[in-house]
């Protein structure tokens, strides 16, 4: 009945507010597609009822093969957007990768793009490419070298890539792009990211080793303005070739190709795009800096594919409905119709009212928001507690707007740095290594690497001074959680008065939002405390610094308690939790004894002196 009220209330002749609507997430093909419950099929199925149009759907059956020696974590980044060759082979590439491997991923891509194909939407590709090469390789072809891509704050291994401007390498790539087609032939789009991930082109000026590269490109000797024209035709040689293989096949494919790691060469790039080759924003095409670009895109016919946030990576199906309209309704203005996107899957998170907003305005873009909110709210709630839940929502949605975005590690990163999981003390290295090793192995860091001992730091990077991390915090206390508390209270009320599982499931979401949002809180007064402690020039400041400090330790110890409790008694999956074991991108099913380990540590090491070793940087590894 509600559905035929929702369809009636449609403005007549009202299309969809978005004829490219792609997902982009972790779910179905990134690292967190291993998460305990989640259901692929029962994803695509939503992401087509949602509205969607194109699914990536090259998903790996299991883990990357991507290894290093002791102690190197750059294989990590190979985890999600696996490139070409973790599928099919070409001749060059041949035995590289396991015959067992390379079916199982193959098969896995294959499913993905068949539920796809059935629900009526487009299969493609989300590729880190090109990407480097077995070290194996190397050693047979040598003279195929090309960048250097690693990170080398992050690897003890250099990762190189193809020469790409090397006749025997772009036949290479004809062979896998053709390889793949005969085995999914309706493949509708690649979308490339490059410069990261173990991937990138020569000599471009992000490359995170400096610019660099094989023999074939250009010679020494040259000048700024003469290497970033090479390199930008470099790069659109293999643009080109990706494009053309795949339209003379299906001539409506698209290549999507984001911009954001080309810094100098850029405007080169962009006036090579068009006729079937886009740009994706990724934030990189977000202000006033970046306008002439835009017209530089339109003005080859090259379209924009914008990314937008509706959902929270690290707390499943939080609620900020308000937001997404806003966000949506932004993109709508501007006539952005090129947009990918995150919705938490319905398989973690039932009541999503934020998928239900996108999916209403896919539907009809001239929808009110308070219309959308009500119908959904009735459907899941009645009529008679409806407006609770809205007001829940609204709540949620204030503390989502209200939270700081430059607060570092707060998305993708968040797993990344163990924070969960981690001891929030006065001086991290005062913990012996052996009492740390339990989340340190899964922590993206080098044996070296101070963001092992400093929270502000992550090798050569600092992120807040003392004062804008305080300043952050104050924001998070006098707004974010305070938000929470209300939403909390009103889904508790509604259940103490019998309430169904919607309010159950809206309650402990919120309260996982309050442990997140409140360790995001303390870790920057984390960095207020200890960094405002150890620049202290005068004993009164030092001691306020040190109540600072101390203050941190008490509220993470009850923050960690408070999460340990949901996990122990909690029956909804709000964070992203491994059906395979831990891995660096995502928690397993031992954290509950993480969280135990974190909270007796911090008991033992609340009273040290506030102090960062300011040579770990320099410590060599113990053998």
């Amino acid at each position: 009945m509600m559905r035929k009220r929702e369809q009636r209330g449609r403005t007549k002749g009202a299309g969809p507010a978005f004829f490219w609507l792609r997902n982009l997430s972790d779910f179905l093909v990134g690292s967190q597609r291993m998460a305990r419950g989640f259901d692929p099929e029962s994803y695509v199925n939503q992401l087509a009822r949602l509205g969607f149009t194109h699914v990536t759907v090259n998903r790996l059956a299991d883990r990357a093969l991507e290894s290093g020696p002791p102690g190197d974590v750059y294989s990590w980044f190979y985890d999600y957007s696996p490139d070409l060759d973790q599928f099919v082979e070409s001749p060059l590439s041949k035995g590289y990768y396991p015959a067992d491997y390379l079916r199982a991923n193959l098969a896995s891509l294959k499913r993905t793009a068949s539920l796809a194909l059935e629900h009526g939407l487009v299969p493609g590709l989300h590729i880190n490419s090109p990407r480097s090469m077995p070290e194996s390789f190397w050693r047979e072809y040598p003279y195929l070298r090309g960048a250097r891509v690693d990170h080398p704050r992050e690897s003890f291994l250099p990762r190189y890539t193809l020469a790409m401007a090397h006749p025997a390498v772009q036949d290479h790539y004809r062979h896998l792009v053709r390889a793949l087609l005969a085995e999914v032939p309706q493949i509708g789009f690649i979308h490339v990211w490059t410069n990261d991930s173990g991937a990138g082109f020569e000599f471009t000026s992000s490359l995170y080793a400096g610019r660099n590269g094989g023999p074939y490109l250009i010679r020494e000797w040259k000048s700024d303005e003469e290497i970033e024209r090479k390199a930008a035709e470099n790069v659109l040689t293999y643009f080109y070739l990706l494009r053309d293989e795949v339209q003379a096949a299906n001539k409506k494919f698209r290549l999507v190709c984001d911009l954001g790691p080309f810094y100098k060469e850029r405007p080169r790039i962009i006036r090579g795009l068009g006729k079937g080759i886009d740009a994706g924003a990724f934030g990189y095409f977000e202000g006033p800096q970046y306008k002439n670009e835009e017209r530089l895109l339109a003005g080859v016919g090259a379209s924009i594919h914008r990314k937008i946030d509706v959902s929270n990576t690290n707390v499943i199906g939080l609620p900020f409905p308000g937001l997404v309209y806003d966000r949506l309704a932004a993109l709508m203005k501007r006539n952005e119709r090129w947009v990918l996107t995150n919705p938490a899957p319905e398989s973690l998170a039932p009541f999503d009212v934020n998928g239900e907003v996108l999916r209403a305005i896919q539907e009809n873009p001239r929808l009110p928001l308070d219309r959308i909110l009500r119908l959904a709210a009735e459907r899941w709630a009645g009529p008679e507690q409806g407006p609770d839940l809205i007001k829940a929502w609204n709540y949620s949605d204030a503390a989502v707007r209200s939270y700081p975005n430059d607060i570092p590690y707060s998305t993708f990163a968040f797993p990344w740095f163990r924070l969960f999981v981690r001891p929030f003390v006065p001086n991290i290295n005062a913990i012996p290594e052996t009492d740390r090793e339990y989340y340190e192995k899964y922590l993206l860091a080098t044996f070296n690497n101070p963001t092992r001992i400093d929270f502000n730091n992550d090798m050569m990077w600092n992120f807040l001074s003392a004062k804008e991390a305080g300043n952050r915090k104050n924001v998070v206390d006098k707004k974010v959680l305070p938000f929470l508390e209300k939403g909390i209270v009103v889904a508790g009320k509604a259940i103490e008065d019998g309430g169904n599982r919607v309010f159950d499931d809206l309650e402990m979401r919120l309260r996982g939002a309050k442990c997140f949002y409140g360790t995001m809180r303390n870790m920057v007064a984390w960095i207020e405390g200890v960094h405002g402690y150890i620049e202290a020039r005068t004993r009164e400041k030092k001691s306020g610094y040190r109540i600072m400090t101390q203050d941190v330790v008490e509220r993470e110890l009850a923050n960690t308690k408070e999460l340990l409790k949901l996990w122990e008694t909690g029956k909804t999956d709000w964070l992203p939790i491994s059906r395979n074991g831990e891995t660096l991108h995502i928690y397993g099913s031992n954290f509950g004894d993480l969280l135990k380990k974190k909270i007796g540590l911090m008991e033992q090491h609340s009273e040290d002196e506030p102090a960062i070793d300011p040579n770990f940087m320099w410590r060599m590894h113990k053998q």
